[in-house]
C-alpha cells in the first residue's frame, strides 16, 4: 500500500508519500512549499487565499511524480480555523480566516451573550474568541460581507476545501469541527448543534458532513486525478486538525500524554478521556474515539522569531540567526538572572476578548538584544506552563514532553527544560502531522 500525507499548514503545505513495508509507513518522499499569508489591518486580519492550497499542492504532485502516479489514498491534515465560505461547486468566496485573525471580537461578544458562556462550554466545549471561533468569523461575513455570507453553500475548514475540490463532496471531522462553536464538541457525536446554528440564521445544509477522521469523502475525480498525476484516482480521507494529528502521529493516546508542537504557533496539547471545558484553553475532540485533546495556543512562536529577526538582526542571514545567534542568546542566559520580561502576545490571544499585545519590560541601557531574545524565549516557555498547571488538577500528566515542528531547536528544548516543565525527558518528534494524515489514510485502507 501506497498512501500520501497532505498537510495544509498556515504558512505552507508539506505532502509526503509513504510506504507501507511490515505494517510500518516508511517515508519514500516529500515535498514542501510556503505561501504568503495576508495580514493587514495593523495585524488583525489574517487571511490566504485557498487556491494557495491547490497549487501548492499540484506543484507536490508534479515534483513527487512516480511517487504520486502509486497512491492508494490521501489523508488530509489542516491548519483550522481556516474557516472557508464556498460556493456550490467548492469554489472559494473569500480568502479562509485563519486562527490568527482578529477581526470577529464584536460577533464573538455576539455568540456568548446570545448563548450563554455556561451554554456554549458545556456543549460545544469551547468559549467563542475572535480567529478560533469559526462562527464568529461566519458573522462578521454576515455583517460586512453580506453578498459572501448569503451565497455560501457551506462553511468549512481547510480539509473541507480541499475534500470538495479533490471528490466533490463537502466534509469535515470532529477535530476541526471542534472550534466551530457549532458542533457537539463534549458529546462528540457527530451532530451540529442546531439550537446555535438555527440562533444565527445558519442552515445545517450549509455545514459540511461531519465524518470520522479516518472515513473518506471518496476517490479523487477523475479527470482531477488525471491532471495531477494520480493514476490510481485515489480514496480521500477527511483527516483532521493538524496539530490533532501531530499528536496522534506520535502516540498521543492515552490520558496524560502531553506533546508540545512548534510552529507559526505554539500549541501544548494534553489527551484527556473526558472534556474538561475551560475559558483559558480549547479543546478538540481527538481523531481517536473516547478521547479529547487540550489545545494550548500561543498565537506567535515562529512568527515572534521571524519578527525579532527582522527588527532586531536584520543584518543576518535565517540561517545564521537560528542556527547561531539564537541558541547562543538562550545559553548565555539559561542560568542567569535577568531583568527583562516579555509578555507573548504578538499576535493577540485566542482566549481574550480584549486585543493583547505583546511588551518587553525591563530594559536598561545595558540591555543587549541576546537579554531581550532570551526574555522572548523564557516568556513563551513560561506561557505553556501557565496550561500546564492548571490542566494537571484534573489529569495527572506523564513524565515525558514530545516536541514537534520546524521552529524547534535544542537550545529551545534546553529552555522548556529549565521554564516550562522541568522534571520530564524531552523528545524530540519530525513530520508528524503529515505523517498523521498518511496513518489516517492506511488505517482506511487496511479497512478495505
Amino acid at each position: 500500500m501506497t498512501v500520501l500525507g497532505l498537510d495544509v499548514g498556515t504558512t505552507g503545505m508539506k505532502v509526503g508519500v509513504y510506504r507501507a513495508e511490515n505494517g510500518v509507513l516508511k517515508l519514500a518522499g516529500q515535498f514542501s512549499q510556503s505561501y504568503e499569508v495576508n495580514t493587514y489591518n495593523n495585524g488583525q486580519f489574517s487571511d490566504i487565499e485557498p487556491e494557495k492550497w491547490q497549487a501548492a499542492f499540484a506543484a507536490g504532485c508534479r515534483e513527487l511524480d512516480s511517487l504520486a502516479a502509486e497512491v492508494d489514498a490521501i489523508g488530509i491534515s489542516g491548519t483550522t480555523p481556516g474557516l472557508t465560505a464556498m460556493d456550490e461547486t467548492g469554489a472559494p468566496l473569500y480568502p479562509a480566516i485563519l486562527m490568527l485573525d482578529q477581526r470577529s471580537r464584536a460577533q464573538a461578544a455576539e455568540i456568548i451573550e446570545r448563548i450563554g458562556l455556561r451554554t456554549l462550554l458545556e456543549a460545544t466545549g469551547n468559549m467563542p474568541v475572535a480567529g478560533g471561533c469559526s462562527l464568529a468569523s461566519i458573522l462578521w461575513l454576515r455583517d460586512h460581507r453580506p453578498e459572501v455570507f448569503q451565497k455560501a453553500a457551506c462553511f468549512g475548514h481547510s480539509n473541507t476545501f480541499m475534500a470538495r475540490w479533490l471528490t466533490g463532496t463537502f466534509a469535515i471531522d470532529p477535530s476541526s469541527a471542534s472550534l466551530t462553536a457549532l458542533y457537539n464538541t463534549t458529546a462528540n457525536d457527530l451532530t451540529w448543534n442546531a439550537e446555535i446554528a438555527s440562533a444565527f440564521g445558519i442552515r445545517l445544509e450549509q455545514l459540511p458532513r461531519l465524518l470520522p477522521a479516518s472515513e473518506s469523502t471518496g476517490r479523487v475525480l477523475p479527470e482531477l486525478a488525471r491532471e495531477l498525476g494520480l493514476r490510481k484516482q485515489p480514496l480521500v480521507v477527511i483527516g483532521g486538525n493538524d496539530a490533532v494529528l501531530a499528536a496522534y502521529s506520535i502516540g498521543i493516546r492515552e490520558p496524560g500524554d502531553f506533546v508540545n508542537v512548534n510552529g507559526t504557533c505554539e500549541i501544548s496539547m494534553v489527551c484527556l478521556d473526558r472534556c474538561y471545558p475551560s475559558t483559558k484553553y480549547n479543546i478538540r475532540a481527538h481523531v481517536i474515539p473516547g478521547r479529547w485533546v487540550t489545545l494550548y495556543v500561543m498565537n506567535a512562536e515562529g512568527k515572534a522569531f521571524e519578527w525579532f529577526h527582522r527588527v532586531f538582526c536584520s543584518e543576518m542571514s535565517a540561517e545564521l540567526f537560528y542556527r547561531h545567534f539564537l541558541p547562543q542568546a538562550v545559553e548565555q542566559w539559561l542560568d542567569r538572572e535577568s531583568t527583562v520580561t516579555y509578555t507573548p502576545f504578538l499576535m493577540g490571544s485566542r482566549y481574550s476578548q480584549a486585543p493583547l499585545k505583546a511588551e518587553f519590560l525591563g530594559l536598561t541601557p545595558e540591555t543587549t538584544r541576546e537579554e531581550m531574545l532570551a526574555a522572548l524565549v523564557r516568556g513563551l516557555a513560561e506561557y505553556q506552563r501557565e496550561h500546564l498547571k492548571e490542566i494537571s488538577l484534573v489529569q495527572p500528566i506523564k513524565p515525558v514532553v514530545h516536541v514537534t515542528g520546524g521552529a524547534v531547536n535544542p537550545a529551545l528544548i534546553r529552555a522548556k527544560k529549565k521554564w516550562m516543565l522541568e522534571h520530564a525527558d524531552y523528545v524530540f518528534e519530525e513530520q508528524s502531522s503529515m505523517k498523521g494524515a498518511a496513518l489516517l489514510a492506511y488505517e482506511r485502507l487496511q479497512k478495505g
